[in-house]
Parts: C-alpha cells; sequence; structure tokens
C-alpha cells in the first residue's frame, strides 16, 4: 500500500502537511475569538471553525493520497512523463524581491517599494531591459498609489516621499 516516496511526492507531503498544519493554526485561532454579548443568530466562531475543518480534512486526505502513491500531474505534463525540479534560483529571486517590497514599504513609502518590487521581479523572469522596466515599475506603481489615495480613499503609505505628495 505505501509506497517509496519519490522527490516529487516528498514536495507534495510537504504541501500537504503545510496544509494540516494551516488547518491546525486556523481552529486553535478561532477558539480564541471573543464572543460578543447578546443573543446572537450566528456565532462568530462558525464559518472559522468551518474554514479551519474544512482545511485540515483536506490536508488529511491529500497526506493519505501521497502515501498511497497517487501523485498530482503538473499542468501541461502527461501522466507518467519525467517530474523536473522547481527551479530554486528563481523561487529565490522572487521571495527576495517580495521581502524587499515589504521591508521598504512602510519606511520608504508604496511607490518606492513597489518600484523595486516590481522591477526586482522583471528582473526574475528574465528581461533584460533594465532602465524601461524601471520606468514601466514606477508609471505602474504611480498609477496605483494614485487610484487607491484618490480613487478608492484607501491611504498607502507615503513614506519619505510624504513632503511632496499631495493629502
Amino acid at each position: 500500500m505505501l509506497k517509496k516516496l519519490s522527490y516529487q511526492g516528498k514536495g507534495e507531503l510537504a504541501f500537504a502537511g503545510s496544509l494540516v498544519l494551516l488547518g491546525l493554526i486556523v481552529l486553535w485561532d478561532s477558539s480564541r475569538i471573543v464572543r460578543p454579548q447578546g443573543n446572537n443568530i450566528v456565532d462568530p466562531r462558525t464559518f472559522p471553525y468551518a474554514i479551519g475543518a474544512l482545511v485540515l480534512v483536506i490536508g488529511i486526505a491529500l497526506v493519505f493520497e501521497v502515501l498511497r502513491g497517487k501523485l498530482g500531474t503538473p499542468e501541461g505534463d502527461e501522466p507518467g512523463a519525467p517530474f523536473v525540479k522547481a527551479d530554486r534560483k528563481t523561487m529565490l529571486m522572487m521571495a527576495a524581491a517580495v521581502a524587499v517590497h515589504v521591508a521598504l514599504l512602510e519606511k520608504a513609502g508604496y511607490i518606492i517599494a513597489a518600484t523595486i518590487g516590481f522591477w526586482g521581479l522583471a528582473t526574475t523572469f528574465g528581461s533584460r531591459k533594465p532602465v524601461k522596466d524601471f520606468a514601466i515599475s514606477l508609471v505602474f506603481a504611480l498609477v496605483v498609489f494614485f487610484v487607491f489615495s484618490f480613487g478608492l480613499n484607501i491611504q498607502l503609505p507615503q513614506g519619505i516621499l510624504s513632503s511632496i505628495l499631495p493629502d
């Protein structure tokens, strides 16, 4: 019944295990929600409990499927095609670009953080025109900032540009 796990199987088992862990965290965090006083028809913990339980059950089911040897087929591949390992360098560069965006967001502001983040992602995906990519990233970050700030009235962090940006 149980087969020896391949490299692909270990990755799928890690994903399934992360779903189990996520379900447990959601259930635990849901138990900490404070119930408001009064007569409520639906407890505010009902939906988080349902979501946590669903994620937990799906995770456990996936663990059993992987342990039984039923592995998924990547999109665009035929069943039985050789497994291609993930490009770890590209994934690391993408994670770094997102981490830089998050790290810069409050101090530098949305425009600077998003420009650098978008530029980093364009470089990660293989673009070889850094000046053009930077200009497009800056324009996109400016458009998003102004649409959110003035169109939707959702204030994004201004950071070090707060003295030159309109309120």
